[in-house]
């Protein structure tokens, strides 16, 4: 009992004295509220420090002060303790996460709960067996941009969400956010309103590897600098700076000045600093070099910073690095033909292979069969190879196919002639016990050849006779497409040159017979609307025909950046005629450099039959409005015009009827039918008033 109490004793003296030296004196301060804001903001400047040991105990001590119900602080402690454990447990770090979250929405704490789904974010997706939270999170998130007033808080937002779908891999989705954010940061810096210059840091770096990812260095290093001018006093920024300044000084292939930023890495890794991520970004640049060396063929380089990951990497690497590690010393022990020795490694790096992106997959996968071949082990260099087989052809990776088609080809040849070893055995062995009937089995032997020999010719000229048939019905069935292409070519060109010609040989043909009836100012405005408009229908007749060259062997849509402005301005300009003489007055509301992705041909065909209907149906002194309306993720243009009101339903009749006329609601409705269908665009109709028509052309972002 004696000795119980006495260890008892020696624990807790040895748990004061522990506290005594981590625990800041806090007898000045009075209230309790006071004392958990000194250890809060002391745990801040733990987390600059990077030192989580002493964050860590801090703040245990905190919640145990903390009263049961004071949820604000309590989900402050929480959240500390989350990151402490971050690099070294990933589950307690998720725990004490959502035990803050939990806290804060007990409190009704929106910032708080900002803040903590924004980490739980990360954690979620990079921890095994928590990755199917991390959309509900992404939808929370979301939801949370919408309704906030708050600028700060809608900022870093849009920062974790960019860099969560980069983790996904969607960068173009990411690249929208971050600029969103860069944009209000930055504004916010300037005006004072933010004092942390810092803030801005993470974005632009973020971007700045996004770019690095998809092989844009000039625009990687750009961003890369422009993040060196915010980063402040905050380590961990200025050691994820110099990882990156490496990372894109090796992709601009300039490896000096990337060994200038690495030195500056690897400087930071001092024995007083245990952080986790010093060291992983070290690793991380050391399997750069390696690859750089390797894809140069420079062993003995590669191998100085293979050796160098190696050595850190089993105490600080995690295991998602660890596998990168193993894969790229696999590498370079295959360059080297030493395959045993890669073999293990590959196979370990194998199973969070598919995490690197398919390209590096399909090389693991490839590196695995060529091992086996190497080492005798035809069946799994085979397999393997039957894994490869279907996603080398996305990756354009022509030698590492040749590697692979010869370790089959040569399985399959050691598989033949173990195959014909057995069967001379056993004609041997044949020869030795039937003797006697070696002239029947010739015969036979010889009958079976023949026989085999007439159905081989018979099944070669059936398949020299079914590929004869299928080219003639590819040939006949391009030719039938081209007469159909050709066909649609002079029906767009009629119709939508028939009008505007018209308008313009009735107004010459009133100047010639009836020259007294107009005066000379008339004459000047007639003559110059007339040269207005066959300039610009000579200009249409040109694109027109530029257009059908492109289009006489196949009717497809060439999809690219498209001005809707510019499209209508034209199509205005070409109906200029039948405009006034309807005395039709137009507002175009369609805002300068509204761009779409679509075929521009298309669209103006589209818009320009849309417009002649618009014309058509409008009374005279009538008004034809065009503008764009944006719902959500929905851009969409509108013509509305008065007159006889023309409705959805009357649309889809006239597409239903096999034969229409020559008029605009027939074969140019029809047209603009098939050429929306071919661009993925979408045309209604609808009737905002009695006598109103509205022809909407439907764009999706």
């Amino acid at each position: 009992m004696k000795k119980i109490l006495l260890i008892l004793f020696l624990s807790t003296t040895l748990l004061s004295n522990i506290y005594a030296q981590v625990i800041p004196d806090l007898s000045r301060y009075k209230t309790t509220k006071e004392k958990l804001k000194a250890l809060a903001d002391l745990c801040d400047s733990l987390a600059l420090a990077e030192d989580v040991e002493r964050e860590k105990a801090i703040s245990k001590y905190a919640l145990q002060l903390a009263p049961a119900n004071d949820w604000y602080f309590r989900s402050v402690f929480h959240y500390n303790l989350g990151f402490t454990y971050e690099s070294s447990d990933p589950d307690s770090s998720i725990y004490f996460n959502e035990q803050s979250l939990a806290d804060a929405r007990k409190g009704k704490l929106p910032t708080r709960i900002v803040m903590v789904l924004q980490r739980l974010l990360f954690s979620y997706y990079n921890t095994a067996g928590h990755t199917h939270k991390s959309e509900n999170t992404l939808r929370e998130m979301l939801a949370s941009i919408d309704t906030t007033k708050n600028e700060n808080t809608k900022v870093a937002l849009y920062a974790t969400i960019g860099n969560y779908y980069s983790v996904k891999g969607q960068y173009n989705t990411q690249i929208q956010y971050l600029l969103k954010s860069i944009a209000i940061k930055k504004k916010l810096i300037e005006q004072g309103v933010t004092k942390d210059r810092e803030d801005v840091v993470v974005d632009l770096m973020s971007l700045s590897e996004i770019y690095i990812q998809m092989a844009q260095g000039e625009k990687g290093l750009y961003y890369a600098k422009e993040g060196r001018k915010y980063i402040v006093a905050y380590k961990p920024y200025l050691n994820h700076h110099y990882k990156d300044m490496t990372d894109v000084y090796i992709l601009l292939k300039q490896p000096e000045m990337a060994k200038i930023y690495y030195d500056s890495l690897a400087g930071m890794i001092t024995p007083d600093n245990q952080n986790a991520g010093r060291r992983t970004n070290k690793i991380a640049a050391d399997l750069g070099f390696a690859d750089y060396y390797l894809s140069n063929k420079k062993l003995d380089s590669a191998a100085i910073f293979i050796k160098r990951a190696n050595d850190l990497a089993p105490k600080w690497a995690s295991e998602f690095l660890m596998s990168q590690v193993n894969y790229m010393t696999g590498e370079l022990y295959m360059a080297q033909k030493q395959y045993a020795k890669a073999l293990p490694l590959l196979k370990a790096a194998e199973p969070n292979s598919t995490a690197f992106g398919f390209e590096i997959h399909a090389s693991l996968l490839q590196s695995l069969a060529r091992c086996y071949a190497a080492t005798g082990q035809w069946q799994q260099a085979y397999a393997y190879y039957d894994k490869y087989a279907p996603i080398r052809d996305s990756l354009y990776v022509e030698s590492s196919r040749k590697s692979i088609a010869d370790a089959e080809a040569q399985y399959q040849n050691k598989d033949k002639q173990q195959q014909i070893e057995m069967k001379n055995i056993q004609i041997d062995k044949a020869k030795k016990q039937l003797i006697w009937l070696i002239s029947g089995l010739a015969l036979l032997a010889l009958s079976l050849v023949l026989l085999g020999v007439i159905y081989r010719n018979k099944k070669k000229n059936a398949e020299i006779l079914d590929h004869k048939n299928k080219e003639l019905a590819k040939l006949i069935a391009e030719l039938e497409e081209a007469n159909r292409t050709k066909a649609k070519l002079f029906s767009i060109i009629s119709h939508d040159l028939r009008s505007p010609i018209s308008q313009v040989y009735q107004f010459l043909k009133l100047q010639q017979l009836n020259p007294k009836l107009l005066s000379d100012l008339q004459k000047a405005e007639l003559s110059e609307k007339i040269q207005t408009a066959t300039g610009s229908l000579l200009e249409t007749m040109e694109d027109l025909l530029l257009w059908s060259k492109t289009q006489m062997n196949q009717f497809k849509a060439d999809i690219q950046p498209v001005d809707v402005s510019y499209i209508a301005s034209q199509s205005l300009k070409l109906l200029q005629l039948n405009i006034d003489s309807k005395n039709i007055r137009i507002e175009n509301d369609v805002p300068a450099d509204t761009m779409v992705r679509t075929d521009p041909y298309y669209l103006q065909a589209i818009i320009r039959n849309l417009l002649q209907n618009a014309v058509k149906a409008s009374d005279e002194n009538g008004l034809i409005r065009l503008g764009i309306k944006d719902l959500e993720n929905q851009l969409t243009f509108f013509i509305e015009n008065g007159g006889r009101a023309f409705s959805q339903e009357d649309y889809e009749v006239i597409l239903a009827q096999k034969d229409v006329g020559k008029g605009l609601s027939g074969l140019g409705l029809k047209l603009v039918d098939e050429l929306s269908v071919k661009t993925g665009l979408g045309v209604r109709f609808e009737n905002p008033g009695e006598s109103v028509t509205r022809s909407m052309v439907i764009f999706q972002m």
